[in-house]
C-alpha cells in the first residue's frame, strides 16, 4: 500500500493538534481561531487611554470653572461677613 504524502495544510493542522490546544475532528480543528478577550479596563486605565488617543474631556469646562470659583468666592465671602 502506498502512503499518501500530506499536504502542508494537512501536517500543519496535524503539528497544531498534536499540541493538546486543540481538537482535530478531521476538517477542522476547534479552538484555532479562539481568541480571549481582554481583561476589563479599570476607570484610571480608561481615563490614561482617554489622554493618551486625545479624547479626554474635562468634567469642568472653562465657562463652568468660572462659575463654580465665583459661587465659591461668594460663599466664602458671605461665610466670613457673617461670622464677625
Amino acid at each position: 500500500m502506498t502512503k499518501q504524502t500530506l499536504t502542508r495544510e494537512q501536517e500543519v493542522y496535524k503539528r497544531l493538534a498534536s499540541t493538546g490546544k486543540y481538537v482535530n475532528t478531521g476538517k477542522v480543528l476547534i479552538g484555532l481561531s479562539y481568541v480571549p478577550q481582554p481583561p476589563q479596563m479599570t476607570q484610571s486605565e480608561e481615563f490614561i487611554q482617554g489622554v493618551l488617543l486625545g479624547s479626554y474631556r474635562p468634567l469642568l469646562g472653562g465657562r463652568a470653572m468660572a462659575y463654580f470659583t465665583v459661587a465659591i468666592v461668594t460663599l466664602a465671602s458671605l461665610f466670613v461677613s457673617c461670622s464677625r
